[in-house]
């Protein structure tokens, strides 16, 4: 049992996709705001046809005729995006996630789309398999399904270019011998024991050079020193975590020099050595750490984690930088800005935590357990 699942839900009250009139208004107002990227006291959120049309402070956020949700003693956020997922592999229920707060996932090894999606629905994209050299990662741990496994330059670029035809958002590739104390990846379960075989540099560049042409970006599984060096040497965009063993200074500058943003997933890596110390290095040195939980691993809620929340400030982050992390920047990321704001014209993903969640790590916590969730404008939760 995960931490969502053994505590109960209290007086929330799902309704199945909820919707409005087409037209119709609705205004959501409570004491505090985080628009996605600052607070807003005394704020308001309209929402028409499952768009934002305004918000800010109350007094001008007129709408007369709107329905009203007045939540009083609460705070109105940008529904949360999750950068590292693996929901479909380990079948963690769609509308478990966006009831507690999650209203977008990326998928980093799993199906390649998520079914149905629009109003009332979680946002779903999908990596599809781990491009790996063959008997590499995945494979010792996970098994066959969740591999794409390459040969070569050629094989990687077929590869490559067939997942993208297939609907994946992005690449992921695994660069991971395996070894890592505490991480859970590790292998003392495996069927073959580390160090796993790696791509070759070669395999690596044809791998994002393909990607990048298709105009997709490239995550890189890795954990430590080697697969951090050759996911720099190819111009790899993203770690899909922190790395578990600690990495050397110049690397980790090396990274932010070179652009590459850090899935911190630090929550389910907190018995590894490296994964907290790699996060404050690289946000000391001006790199950018979004969110992400590897959702699906045991003890990482089904929903939104506050603890991973708490963990990137830990690391160096502002309360406000860290809930820009996991909304406004996540939503760049992922190319579907104003995704992850509460700006006129973005999608209207929404949620609203009761009580000020600036107080403590108690405040945060309650954006697990939302009063109201909307998804594309259409409410899943209600008071």
């Amino acid at each position: 049992m995960n931490r969502r699942e053994s505590i109960k839900l209290g007086a929330l009250v799902a309704v199945p996709g909820a919707a409005f009139a087409p037209g119709k208004e609705v205004l959501v107002t409570a004491d505090l705001m985080f628009d996605g990227r600052r607070f807003v006291e005394d704020a308001a959120v309209l929402v028409r046809d499952g768009k934002v049309v305004r918000s800010g402070p109350a007094r001008a956020v007129g709408a007369p005729s709107a329905r009203r949700f007045a939540l009083g003693a609460a705070t109105i956020a940008p529904g949360m995006i999750d950068l590292h997922v693996h929901a479909t592999h380990n079948h963690v229920p769609f509308d478990r996630i966006l009831r507690h707060g999650v209203t977008t996932v990326r998928d980093l090894g799993g199906h390649v789309r998520g079914g149905p999606q629009g109003p009332g629905r979680l946002r779903y994209l999908g990596s599809g398999p781990l491009v790996t050299a063959p008997r590499g990662y995945p494979i010792p741990t996970w098994g066959t399904g969740l591999a794409a496994v390459v040969t070569g330059a050629d094989s990687a670029r077929r590869t490559v270019s067939k997942l993208v035809d297939q609907g994946a958002a992005v690449i992921k590739i695994a660069l991971e011998p395996g070894g890592e104390s505490g991480a859970p990846w590790g292998g003392e379960h495996a069927t073959t024991p580390p160090p796993w075989p790696m791509p070759s540099l070669e395999t690596v560049l044809a791998v994002v050079r393909e990607a990048h042409r298709r105009g997709r970006g490239v995550s890189a599984h890795i954990g430590e020193e080697r697969g951090a060096r050759l996911a720099l040497a190819a111009g790899v965009d993203e770690w899909a975590h922190s790395p578990a063993d600690p990495l050397p200074a110049d690397l980790l500058k090396k990274a932010v020099r070179q652009g590459v943003r850090m899935i911190g997933t630090l929550d389910t890596q907190a018995r590894t050595k490296g994964a907290m110390r790699n996060a404050k290095e690289f946000v000391t040195h001006g790199g950018r750490l979004l969110y992400g939980t590897d959702m699906a691993h045991p003890e990482i809620p089904h929903g939104f984690d506050s603890q991973e929340l708490s963990l990137m400030m830990y690391a160096g982050l502002s309360l406000e930088q860290a809930l820009a992390a996991a909304t406004s920047l996540a939503g760049e990321h992922l190319g579907l800005a104003p995704l992850g704001t509460l700006r006129p014209g973005a999608p209207a993903d929404l949620i609203a935590a009761a009580g000020d969640i600036r107080k403590g790590h108690g405040g945060v916590k309650n954006l697990e357990y939302p009063l109201l969730v909307m998804a594309g404008g259409r409410a899943v939760v209600t008071p």
